[in-house]
């Protein structure tokens, strides 16, 4: 190499790193004054989407031990301001400069392929029905449709599982719960027949996808995912018709709101419903029943308290049953508390400052933040032991149970469901889903898992939507009980 060579490779050399920083720093963007701290990420553009998606929990408890309770991650082109102090939910939940309707409207988009859906005249008025219909007295015609749903189906699952001469079966137990819940709760949803193994197909590659769908990926690389969706619109829409077969009170209060509607919109929205209906129930039933085959002291308290109550002898599950099941709701409400990965977003309308109980910050128009109650959900101060399944945890006779940090009650301990505006309509119903579940099959099945080892991890590819699937599934034996 000659004299004039080695200052040019030296050049170059110190030249590619501050190009790279530059491409950071321009896309990625800048901290502003009064601004929370930035975490720019390693990739222009994606930010860190990477380590954020292989494990959000770690990762931003590690930004949390180093940053506090408050920090801005780009993600994806997008800038994400979390807040992290349980203390502070009731006020990023009231403060007026933020708002969910543009964050639920980009899913609707993106997943169900709606864009625009507020411009829809019907749209109002079927969220007041899912108000109106999924709590209190008028929840109850709902949940006894889901109860004779399960009711006829249990027994014919576990008889198709069982080979001739044998006194037990073996069943996958997430396939088994993901695979009875979803015909009971379809068929208890949009009458009977609606749920085929067609409608399941189409319906679990949809929700396989549905992940990779809000995260914009390329239609190519999602194409199963779009062409279940796309299947689903039409037994969907066909479900609003006129030839619908005998549904539910609140199936037929949608179709009668959006009888003016093209078929088009009521399939797909109706897409939407079934989606939000099962994608949690389900893997939310799972762990409420793994949970109990694998602490023995938990099953034999929830089993106590089933033959012990009359309205259970006496065939009766409406919810004002399954409410005075105490043991169960607490056993439930552990599981969530596990296996919860949702995220409750909010966007910024305009340039603002808000105030929190750690001080004051500025976003920015279009900014994000985010509460991610799984961090809360593991807080040791909250939930003391907090990787442990205590089905008492929840336990208490009347009301709901508080907990405190720093000598506070905590306002909102567990949620699962979101919160605020957000807050998901039908979680009385879903609870009532496991409940019911639980219950029946408890009542007719000894179930015990056939390994001893631990559960399975979570699917943490599904960060932000809910209740984590299991990585993957367990075996379990199900005998009948005399």
């Amino acid at each position: 190499m000659n004299e004039h060579g080695l200052p040019v490779v030296i050049a170059a050399c110190l030249a590619a790193p501050a190009a790279y920083l530059g491409a950071l720093a321009a896309i990625n963007g800048w901290r502003r004054p009064g601004e929370p701290p930035l975490i720019r990420g390693a990739v222009p553009y994606l930010g860190a989407a990477l380590p954020f998606g292989r494990d959000a929990m770690r990762f931003l408890d590690g930004l949390r031990a180093e940053h506090g309770e408050l920090f801005t991650v780009f993600i994806g082109g997008r800038r994400m301001t979390f807040a992290l102090d349980p203390m502070a939910v009731p006020a990023l939940l009231k403060a007026k400069q933020l708002s969910f309707a543009p964050v639920a409207d980009e899913v609707v988009d993106l997943a169900f392929a709606l864009p625009k859906v507020r411009e829809y005249a019907a749209i109002h008025a079927l969220e007041r029905a899912s108000k109106d219909f999924l709590k209190g007295a008028a929840l109850s015609p709902l949940t006894a449709r889901m109860e004779a749903q399960l009711d006829a189906l249990l027994p014919e699952y576990v008889d198709a599982l069982t080979p001739a001469g044998q006194g037990h079966a073996e069943a996958d137990l997430y396939r088994f719960i993901w695979d009875l819940m979803f015909a009971a709760g379809t068929d208890a949803l949009y009458g009977q027949g609606v749920a085929t193994p067609a409608l399941s197909k189409a319906f679990d590659d949809f929700d396989q996808a549905f992940p990779l769908m809000l995260a914009r990926v390329p239609d190519f690389i999602v194409r199963e995912g779009i062409a279940g969706r796309e299947f689903l619109v039409a037994p969907m829409a066909a479900s609003t018709g006129p030839e619908a077969p005998a549904q539910s009170e609140w199936m037929a209060k949608r179709a009668e709101i959006m009888a003016a509607e093209d078929p088009e919109f009521r399939g797909r929205i109706q897409v939407s419903v079934l989606w939000a209906a099962h994608a949690n129930t389900i893997p939310a039933t799972f762990w409420a029943v793994a949970h109990l085959l694998r602490h023995p002291e938990a099953l034999a308290a929830v089993r106590a308290e089933l033959e012990a109550s009359e309205g259970l002898r006496a065939g009766d599950r409406s919810t004002a049953t399954l409410d005075q099941l105490r043991h169960l709701d607490s056993a439930i409400r552990e599981s969530l508390r596990l296996s919860s990965g949702s995220l409750t977003l909010r966007l910024a309308a305009e340039d603002c400052e808000l105030e929190l109980p750690t001080g004051r910050f500025r976003l920015r128009k279009d900014d994000q933040v985010a509460i991610a109650p799984f961090l809360t959900h593991r807080d040791p101060e909250i939930f003391p032991d907090p990787e442990a399944y205590q089905h008492d945890r929840f336990y208490v006779e009347k009301g709901v149970k508080q907990f405190f940090k720093a000598g506070k009650r905590v306002p909102m301990p567990l949620m699962p469901f979101g919160a605020g505006v957000s807050m998901c309509p039908g979680r009385f119903f879903a609870v009532n889903e496991i409940k019911l579940c639980v219950t029946l099959l408890l009542s007719r099945y000894d179930l015990e898992l056939v390994d001893d080892g631990p559960l399975p991890s979570y699917d943490l590819s599904r960060v932000g939507l809910g209740i984590y699937p299991p990585s993957q599934d367990v075996r379990v034996r199900i005998t009948a009980r005399s």
